[in-house]
C-alpha cells in the first residue's frame, strides 16, 4: 500500500508541455520583434546608420532574451526553453528586416 502511495505522489503535478505553438511563443515573437525595432530606433537617434542601428538592435533583443532565459533556469521550478529562444530569433529576424528597410 505505502508502494501505491508514493506512486500515486509522484504522479500528482507536472508541468505543462513546452509547445512550439502557443500563446507564450507568440509573446517571444512580438515581444523581440519590439525590443529589436525600438533598440533600433534609438540608436537611429543616437546617429547611427541605418545598418549598424538594425544590427544593433538585434544584439539588444538577444541580450534581452537570453537574459530572460537564464533568469527562468535560475527560477526554483523554473526551465530555460530552447523553443522560447527560437522564437525569440524569429522576432528578431523580423525585426532587423523592417530595420534594414527604413531609411
Amino acid at each position: 500500500m505505502p508502494i501505491v502511495l508514493c506512486l500515486c505522489l509522484s504522479l500528482s503535478v507536472q508541468e505543462p508541455p513546452d509547445r512550439w505553438f502557443a500563446e507564450d511563443k507568440a509573446k517571444h515573437f512580438v515581444t523581440s520583434f519590439a525590443a529589436t525595432t525600438i533598440a533600433a530606433g534609438g540608436a537611429r537617434m543616437l546617429g547611427m546608420d541605418a545598418r549598424d542601428a538594425a544590427y544593433a538592435g538585434a544584439g539588444t533583443a538577444a541580450g534581452l532574451g537570453l537574459w530572460k532565459e537564464i533568469r527562468d533556469a535560475r527560477l526554483p521550478a523554473g526551465t530555460a526553453s530552447t523553443k522560447d529562444l527560437v522564437w525569440d530569433g524569429a522576432g528578431i529576424a523580423a525585426g532587423t528586416a523592417v530595420m534594414l528597410q527604413v531609411r
